[in-house]
């Protein structure tokens, strides 16, 4: 009881909320710099414990790839399978509760965002995300309302992460009986995002953690080998040689390099039929949300 009482005291002083967002927005930002010692002996051990990343047999930290490009086309074994953008859509709706961030803490960090708006923020889910509203750093908000936020995103061209992050229990102040009761629909963006800028840094054993729900790149068409694509690619699946694309297994179909491809030559294609719900994509535990 007295341990559950300081947990609970800590994070009541030090978790995030709106009189201290700017200190958290700028430890992000210090996470983004840390993230290269990723895979050093020491500070790479020290900054997986603290992260969770370290015992993947009781720490299930992770996160899902949702493309929401509502034109993707199913392959001709998967068509009666929804598409990515109305998983999210059912999760929206089934959830017992829903909150929007009022803003995004990675693209409010440091320099402003200055390709897309830093005050568009994540959509939280189930009973354990009602603590951002109490923490004053997000709004309630009806189905209707959290829809219509996620269209917002796809017509911002933002990458959506299903993500559940088990360090986050002291960030956003979580109390751990409602741990696995939240779940995170994040929009990302390449330039900003302290995750999609940081997968190439991080070892196999983090970039394990975060997957696509079951679409991936595709280049089928020979191109002028500009090399956009390999550049902006998130976790460095892309390599270009002699006007030929090869994408490698770690896609994880975030589409980035498909919309910024000056020739459109890559596109994003299902390579798995999608789940249910999901909730079943997670290992370790089932969100209850």
């Amino acid at each position: 009881m007295r341990s559950r009482n300081f947990r609970s005291m800590i994070k009541d002083r030090y978790a995030i909320n709106s009189r201290n967002w700017h200190i958290y927005s700028g430890i992000f930002q210090l996470v983004d710099k840390m993230a290269r010692f990723a895979e050093t002996p020491v500070l790479g051990a020290l900054l997986k414990k603290i992260l969770r990343f370290d015992n993947p047999g009781k720490n299930f930290t992770q996160g899902y790839v949702i493309n929401l490009d509502r034109s993707l086309k199913a392959g001709r074994d998967y068509q009666n399978v929804v598409l990515p953008y109305n998983i999210v859509e059912r999760t929206i709706r089934d959830s017992s509760y829903r909150s929007i961030m009022n803003k995004c803490i990675c693209r409010d960090g440091g320099k402003k965002c200055e390709t897309y708006p830093f005050d568009f923020g994540c959509i939280f889910v189930g009973e354990g995300s009602r603590i951002t509203e109490k923490r004053g750093i997000a709004r309630a908000a009806s189905v209707d309302e959290a829809l219509a936020h996620l269209k917002r995103g796809a017509q911002y061209g933002l990458v959506c992460q299903s993500i559940w992050v088990e360090a986050e229990e002291f960030v956003w102040g979580i109390e751990k009986e409602n741990l696995r009761s939240f779940l995170e629909i994040c929009f990302c963006c390449p330039c900003c995002c302290v995750a999609l800028k940081n997968y190439r840094k991080v070892g196999r054993d983090i970039q394990s953690r975060f997957k696509s729900v079951g679409w991936k790149a595709m280049a089928e068409k020979i191109c002028s080998g500009c090399g956009k694509c390999e550049e902006i690619c998130s976790v460095g699946a892309i390599r270009v040689q002699d006007g030929h694309i090869t994408i490698s297994e770690m896609c994880i179909g975030c589409g980035i390099c498909s919309s910024k491809c000056p020739e459109d030559v890559i596109e994003i294609v299902q390579v798995a039929p999608m789940k249910e719900n999901i909730q079943e994509y997670f290992f370790g535990f089932y969100p209850d949300l």
